[in-house]
């Protein structure tokens, strides 16, 4: 059975809680103390198998306070792999349960989970599948014939009534007899036998016959002891026989096994050779296919317009013209220029003309030419007036700061700057007023003396004469372009020139930049494609050296596909498990006992040899049983002679009181009888169950403690461990944490070998709380290993957990 949700409605602190499981069999719940751990754990064994009433057991109620709703679901998968849902709620006899079938989604009877359960109780549970709080001192305590009994009650159906029988008739038996009672009837018995017998003894009147009651006492006395003798040697017998009888089955397959051969290319560094192969080749078509889109994508951004096949075909012819660009632009240029100049000139000219219609005297004429030349010269004078400037400034400066006649000197450039400066003052304003009378006396409306002289067109015809010029370089120049332009007609289906040159010049120049940046384009993406194929070619290569590593694979094995070699390998793994069997039962068997048991030809041999052994031991045990009858009739005949009174009297006294000392020891050796046979019986059951356990607590104990500890014995009844060095230890000698580990040990076992048949959940309440890391890590590796086939919840407060399992493994209470 295995634990998929837990679902708690109200139980203790957790209400309306979900707990999903791993699909695998190893679940960690973590947690903090006081988180809840050990109240879900509670509810999981309470839906389970009941939850505990208030009678004695109030403090492991876990009735929430907060909520109506008291207790909660598991859905579960069985080891036929049927899934239900199993629902326990408050009410009588441990709570209201419920069976809902999963699988055909539909309610069931609730018996179903006592199928499921089958011999598992709840005392059987926490005995074998739950490992809490370890108490020291019981482990040592624990003997062969408790772990026996666990075996028995579980491993036997129907044997808690046996074991329950069985108690019994041992009661009853110790309470008929005990070795050293003195209030059993039967006690008292024999020793009123004992004391009739001295009064025999005391009261003989023939000394004849007391001498000859002693002889044959001794004669008797000798032959009990010859038939002790023999019936341990038939007990012996008889177990041998018993442990052929119930290995036979085990011998029976060992002898009915065909050894067959292995091959050795049909392993698992083969598979994984063939899986590594099969792998490359599916990721190199892969790859071929990325790369084959990746091919496609760059041809398809390749550009195969008209106009750029044109201007690849015509590439020479407009590189040249292109080329010219540069000129052709100074030429535009340079006509926008003059053609702007031409009508600057001529608007000029009809301002000049509209302006100046004046007739000038010649002295006036003079004058305005002198007054031009002067204003001409202003431009110059400029920088002879700051030169003055700084003069007058430097002199100044020498005056104060520089001594002697360096002052003298200053003194004479400041003075001869300022003389300077006042000359050109007065020529400035005497200029001014100059220009002011000529204005008023003709009407000028400029200040400049230049535009008074235009007079007779002498200026009109000067720029008559400019405008002439520029016109004739215009001409020239518009004759370049346009032949220019004319050159570009074969590409006039993509080029829409008109009379604008400047516009004319940015269409060709975006033409041209443009389809150059398309070839640039294809230029980059050819250099993909071709590096791309490159790929392609090294991949496809590789493909076929993979396909043929795959064929030689194939070839050295004879066969022709993958699923012919998983066939051959799951025959070969068939083989090595059905060995691996057989090497299991030799282990188990043991040498001696398969050299034992060629001596038999069948079962039914030695079942008939131990029939034999068992009706001669019988026999025996009778031939015994009288003659402890004579020794206690000639003890009594001896007592009677012996005692006060009559002879006659004592006689009868003792023949009535052998009547009932054999009453009751026939009662007594019936009951004892009984409960040999019922052991013997529980034992055939489950013999093949104790020598697994044994195995597997040595395997997990030395797992656990590195090997350290080899073996696990029992010695009288004592738990005993060897050490590698064959030294041997009681359990009470060993540390606190390999007592830990030996438990671990033991309980675990139980619970794998159960297992087989009852696959219930295994829970560890922080079993490993007080390991150091590297038995903790030990106890993880053991968990991994039992978790291959039965589940385990392990829950832990232990934060060393999260070191050795990943989050997926753990459910952490703290976030709930």
């Amino acid at each position: 059975m295995k634990i998929n949700q837990i679902k708690v409605y109200g139980y203790g602190k957790w209400q309306n809680q979900s707990f999903n499981l791993n699909k695998n069999n190893l679940q960690i719940i973590y947690g903090n103390n006081e988180s809840g751990k050990t109240t879900l754990l509670s509810l999981v064994i309470g839906i389970l198998f009941g939850y505990k009433d208030g009678r004695g057991h109030s403090y492991e109620q876990y009735i929430p306070k907060e909520t109506s709703s008291y207790g909660g679901s598991l859905s579960i998968t069985t080891d036929d792999n049927r899934n239900f849902l199993v629902k326990r709620i408050s009410g009588t006899y441990g709570g209201k349960v419920s069976v809902y079938d999963l699988d055909n989604e539909c309610d069931t009877d609730s018996n179903i989970l006592s199928d499921i359960l089958g011999p598992i109780d709840r005392e059987t549970f926490e005995h074998i599948f739950y490992f809490g709080d370890l108490k020291i001192k019981d482990i040592s305590k624990l003997n062969n014939n408790e772990l026996i009994e666990r075996i028995q009650k579980v491993g036997f159906v129907g044997s808690n009534e046996w074991l329950a029988i069985n108690d019994k008739l041992d009661k009853e038996s110790r309470s008929l007899y005990a070795p050293n009672g003195r209030k059993p009837p039967l006690n008292k018995k024999l020793k009123d036998y004992e004391k009739l017998l001295t009064k025999i003894n005391d009261s003989k009147g023939n000394l004849n016959e007391y001498e000859n009651y002693l002889y044959n006492n001794q004669l008797a006395n000798k032959k009990v002891e010859q038939l002790n003798n023999q019936i341990k040697d038939l007990d012996n017998r008889i177990y041998t026989l018993n442990n052929h009888k119930n290995n036979w089955s085990l011998y029976e397959q060992l002898n009915n096994h065909q050894s067959l051969n292995l091959k050795s290319d049909f392993d698992d560094a083969s598979k994984n050779k063939l899986y590594s192969i099969e792998n490359n080749i599916e990721l190199n078509n892969k790859q071929i296919e990325i790369i084959n889109n990746q091919i496609n994508d760059a041809k398809d951004k390749v550009n195969h317009s008209d106009q750029l096949n044109f201007y690849e075909q015509s590439d020479d012819k407009i590189d040249r013209l292109y080329n010219l660009s540069d000129s052709i632009n100074d030429l535009v240029t340079s006509f926008n220029t003059k053609k702007q100049l031409i009508n600057d000139y001529q608007t000029k000219q009809e301002s000049f003309i509209n302006e100046h219609n004046v007739e000038l005297s010649i002295a006036d004429k003079n004058n305005i030419i002198r007054l031009n030349n002067f204003n001409n010269n202003r431009e110059s004078s400029n920088l002879m007036n700051t030169i003055k400037l700084i003069l007058i400034f430097l002199g100044i400066i020498l005056v104060v700061l520089l001594p002697g006649i360096l002052k003298i000197i200053g003194l004479f450039l400041a003075s001869l700057s300022i003389y300077l400066y006042i000359i050109k003052y007065n020529q400035s304003n005497n200029f001014n007023k100059k220009i002011q009378f000529y204005k008023d006396k003709y009407g000028f409306s400029s200040n400049d003396p230049k535009q008074w002289l235009v007079q007779n067109n002498n200026i009109t015809n000067n720029f008559q004469d400019d405008i002439n010029k520029y016109k004739n370089e215009l001409v020239e120049i518009q004759q370049k372009i346009n032949n220019y332009f004319d050159n570009w007609h074969f590409a006039e289906e993509y080029l829409k020139l008109d009379d604008n040159y400047g516009n004319n010049m940015s269409i060709i120049d975006d033409f041209v930049k443009k389809n150059k940046k398309n070839i640039d384009e294809n230029n980059s993406l050819t250099k993909i494609i071709n590096k791309y194929l490159f790929q392609k070619n090294e991949l496809v290569n590789k493909k076929e050296k993979l396909k043929n590593q795959l064929i030689k694979f194939f070839e050295q094995r004879n066969i022709n596909t993958s699923n012919e070699f998983n066939d051959e390998f799951n025959k070969q793994q068939s083989i090595i498990q059905e060995n691996n069997r057989q090497a299991d039962i030799k282990k188990q068997l043991g040498e001696n006992e398969i050299q034992l048991l060629k001596n038999f030809k069948s079962k039914t041999e030695i079942e008939d040899k131990l029939n034999e052994y068992q009706i001669l031991q019988s026999n025996v045990k009778q031939q015994m049983l009288d003659n402890s009858k004579n020794i206690e009739k000639n003890k009594f005949n001896i007592k009677h002679l012996t005692s006060d009174g009559t002879y006659q009297d004592l006689e009868q006294k003792k023949a009535n009181l052998e009547t009932e000392i054999n009453d009751m020891v026939d009662e007594w050796l019936t009951m004892k009888l009984s409960g040999q046979w019922i052991d013997k019986s529980l034992n055939i059951a489950t013999a093949d169950r104790i020598p697994m356990f044994q195995e597997k607590a040595n395997e997990y104990f030395g797992l656990l403690t590195n090997h350290n500890y080899i073996k696990i014995t029992y010695y009288k009844s004592k738990l005993k461990v060897t050490r590698k060095d064959k030294l041997q230890f009681d359990a009470g000698e060993l540390s606190r944490g390999t007592i830990e580990q030996l438990y671990l040990s033991l309980i675990l076992s139980l619970s794998v070998v159960f297992g087989r048949d009852y696959k219930m959940p295994i829970i560890i309440d922080d079993g490993f709380n007080e390991f150091d890391f590297d038995r903790s890590h030990n106890a993880y590796k053991l968990l991994d290993k039992i978790s291959e086939s039965l589940q385990i919840i392990y829950v832990t407060c232990n934060e060393n957990v999260f070191e050795h399992y990943n989050l997926d493994n753990i459910i952490n209470l703290n976030e709930k």
